[in-house]
């Protein structure tokens, strides 16, 4: 297949509805009401669009781990607010603080994130009010 033609597939691609990289509303996701505290390792770092996401394991109340997504502003916003790809990294043990997933889904959306050191760092902007 040819540059250009695969270049036009993948734009095809991308321009479906449901496109893999689609950007949702807070409220798809998140609740705003309810709040709470996950504690655990970083496993994963994706500091890219939409949002930046950290993949936290965490022990269950029965000892077992289960992984959590916790997603917070873009990486532009939070190089604004003074964050870079560092300032949560792969390894870091944390204390997370947002809003929780709609459901049972394992996401929290960061509100404010403690490490073991006792360093506190948070995205300057909460979530809209509904």
């Amino acid at each position: 297949m040819s540059a250009r033609l695969a270049l036009i597939a993948g734009a095809a691609l991308l321009a479906q509805p449901g496109a893999p990289l689609a950007h949702h509303s807070f409220a798809a996701e998140f609740d705003y009401e309810r709040v709470g505290d996950i504690e655990g390792t970083v496993i994963e770092v994706l500091f890219v669009n939409p949002h930046a996401r950290y993949f936290i394991a965490v022990e269950d109340g029965e000892g077992n781990e289960v992984i959590w997504d916790a997603q917070t502003r873009s990486p532009n916003a939070l190089i604004r607010s003074g964050w870079s790809r560092d300032t949560i990294r792969l390894g870091d043990r944390v204390t997370l603080h947002g809003n929780l997933g709609i459901g049972d889904t394992r996401k929290i959306w960061i509100l404010e994130a403690r490490f073991a050191s006792g360093r506190i760092v948070r995205p300057t902007e909460e979530p809209a009010a509904r």
